[in-house]
């Protein structure tokens, strides 16, 4: 190879590397596109004080899906002022459009706020904000990039871009910190670092742009494939939107049935069938331990006993409570089939001839909180049933699809509960007290929604208690919780952060109440909703704030979601045995709630204390179980209570079951 084409080659190399880090440096650019201001200042909130402590993992989902909001909101009213203008309007041009849309935002986000406003009013002035902040970030941009020009360097950005990244990690570090010490902490440590928190986001970022660019690139693609024209423009678009949404669909679907196959896993702790013809699963039982689920058999097998009853209460001739479970794999093949086959199951136990019979709807995987289910068996002494019928096998989140399923499957249940108590006299009818907890607040408040209160007395309810009832539940939205609905009469229903509040009611308000809803102020489960990208909810007001709800954290357009989203996200550690009264954490208030929301018979101080002390043992022996691997002995207990309540029937030798019949 001859000198010539060494220094040929050299420098097309040289050219080709100053093309690359003018191409990096261009990323780094301080104000790399009309958004670029946008982004930065969501990436900046998004480390101010929300609901609940977060991971570094968390921090930086929270950050990136920021900087996606900003990012797409920015480049369509850049791309709006490009069309409106021409790719090729002067600075000037361009700042004067700026001006005018930032006047058109500002005119927007000046509307005065009144009170109980529409939606739309607030829409168009959180709008205005937006606009207002993008014209900012636009011209910023215009400024900078003109001045680049001018400058003739295609390397002068450089500094000013390491100063701009170096000053937004600098003020995003602060804000974590001061953020770490606003929101109380969980008993597990979650910590967060600004470096790995940016990653996160990066990678976030660079993901959520990969999948829009991707989309772009395939109607593009599908829009010369039709080729040009208004109609077949139209259509091209229609057909690339049906692929991403066919897509998107079927991967869903494949990662949610992935999950739900944990319901059929037999855990070694959980295979053994219980032995007590007053439980399902048992061979008594129409409802067959193999179909019961994951949570159905650990709901059956963690059984209160007569034995445990007298140790907690010091009182004699406690009954062994009764426990009804249907799981999704049984008779699902017509709608009323599980209810049908719970109603079976409640004649065969004698469940209506106790004196209390609870009905608990759900969460989405089938899980009953099972917390609440003992102290209820503690307080009635043992003269309880308890009966619950699963409608999802995935987490909530994943299962808000199955509401509908949930709502219809326990309507029917109530409705034949009554059915089958009409002819009995009023004294001889157990009372029916209804419990849910998250999605099983949402499915089981829906039966009544359309009658409020009177729902209760056509259903035969007496007391309802929900714990973390979501926002998104018709109940909460409609104001049926806050009783600002013609549907509840004054009094009927109240809302409690924690039970000091219910406590201080007299007692003809205790017992005028047949709704008690426990939600956790800062439980962002039951603050999410979708109107927080436009209106600023009310627990966000200075005024109104509640316990555990940061001073500082305050409603920014779109960027509130994002947080409480997150936060709903992480919102459910809990610890064996250390039970809380915060965020979707409710062990910490559950005994009192249960005793005084249901109204079941007294205590004194010294048998509430033990009952506090018999639900952490049996919470912690409960996570010990969870924890056993096959071919483990089992574990010496606490011996705080005997260990008769575990199985005694025949095992599942297996480690998962063969799933729904209709399925086989």
């Amino acid at each position: 190879m001859n000198s010539s084409t060494i220094d040929r080659t050299t420098d097309v190399a040289a050219r080709a590397a100053g093309d690359a880090a003018a191409w990096a440096i261009g990323r780094l650019h301080p104000v790399g596109d009309a958004s670029a201001s946008l982004e930065a200042a969501a990436f900046l909130d998004s480390f101010t004080p929300s609901l609940m402590p977060r991971t570094s993992q968390h921090q930086g989902l929270a950050a990136g899906l920021h900087v996606l909001g900003a990012r797409f909101v920015g480049s369509r009213i850049d791309a709006l002022q490009t069309m409106l203008l021409g790719a090729a309007a002067t600075t000037p041009a361009s700042l004067a459009g700026r001006a005018l849309t930032f006047a058109a935002g500002h005119a927007a986000a000046s509307i005065p706020e009144q009170e109980n406003e529409t939606l739309w009013r607030s829409g168009v002035r959180a709008g205005g904000e937006v606009v207002r902040a993008a014209a900012v970030s636009g011209a910023m941009y215009d400024v900078v990039k003109t001045l680049g020009q001018r400058s003739g360097s295609r390397y002068r950005p450089l500094l000013p871009a390491v100063v701009f990244t170096g000053g937004a990690l600098y003020w995003a570090a602060r804000r974590l910190r001061h953020r770490q010490e606003v929101i109380p902490r969980w008993p597990v440590e979650q910590t967060a670092s600004v470096g790995e928190s940016t990653a996160t986001a990066a990678v976030v970022a660079a993901a959520g742009t990969g999948i829009g660019k991707a989309f772009l690139l395939t109607r593009r693609g599908l829009g010369r494939y039709f080729g040009p024209g208004v109609g077949r423009t139209a259509v091209a678009r229609a057909v690339n939107t049906a692929a991403w949404a066919g897509a998107a669909t079927m991967l869903y679907n494949a990662a949610i049935a992935s999950i739900g196959r944990a319901n059929e896993k037999v855990e070694p702790a959980y295979a053994e069938a219980p032995a007590s013809p007053l439980v399902s699963g048992s061979p008594d039982s129409v409802s067959a331990f193999a179909e019961l689920g994951q949570q159905g058999r650990r709901f059956v097998t963690d059984v209160v006993t007569p034995g445990m009853i007298t140790d907690v209460m010091q009182e004699p001739e406690a009954e062994h409570p009764i426990r009804v479970y249907v799981g999704f794999n049984s008779i699902p093949l017509y709608q009323s089939g599980r209810a049908e086959m719970a109603l079976d199951e409640l004649e065969r136990t004698g469940a209506f001839d106790r004196k209390f019979l609870l009905l608990v709807s759900p969460t989405g995987t089938g899980w009953v909180d099972q917390t609440v289910v003992e102290a209820a068996e503690f307080l009635a002494r043992g003269d309880i049933a308890t009966c619950s019928v699963q409608y999802g096998r995935f987490p909530s989140f994943l299962c808000v699809q199955k509401v509908g399923l949930g709502r219809s499957q326990f309507r029917l249940l109530l409705w034949g509960i009554r059915e089958r108590l009409r002819e009995r006299a009023p004294e001889h009818r157990p009372k029916i007290l209804v419990f849910g907890e998250s999605l099983g607040a949402w499915t089981s408040s829906d039966v009544v929604m359309s009658q409020g209160i009177a729902g209760f007395d056509h259903y035969g309810i007496d007391r309802a208690l929900w714990f973390g009832l979501p926002a998104l539940a018709k109940w909460s939205r409609n104001g049926m919780a806050t009783g600002s609905n013609d549907l509840v009469p004054d009094g009927t229903v109240g809302v409690f952060d924690r039970h000091e509040q219910l406590a201080a009611l007299g007692e003809e308000e205790r017992d005028r109440l047949r709704a008690v809803v426990l939600s956790h102020d800062n439980d962002p489960i039951a603050c999410l909703r979708p109107e927080l990208m436009v209106q600023q909810p009310d627990w966000l007001r200075s005024d109104t704030k509640g316990r555990n709800v940061p001073d500082d954290m305050s409603w920014v357009p779109l960027n509130t979601f994002w947080q409480v989203m997150i936060d709903a996200a992480n919102a459910m550690v809990t610890v064996p045995g250390q039970f809380g009264s915060f965020g979707h954490d409710y062990r910490g208030d559950t005994a009192l709630m249960v005793r005084d929301g249901f109204q079941l018979p007294g205590v004194t101080d010294e048998q509430m204390e033990r009952l506090d002390e018999a639900l952490i043992a049996l919470d912690m022996e409960r996570r010990e179980r969870l924890k056993m691997t096959w071919g483990d002995e089992e574990p010496q207990w606490s011996g705080r209570f005997p260990s008769e309540r575990f199985g005694g029937g025949v095992p599942l030798d297996m480690g998962r079951t063969g799933g729904a019949r209709w399925f086989r």
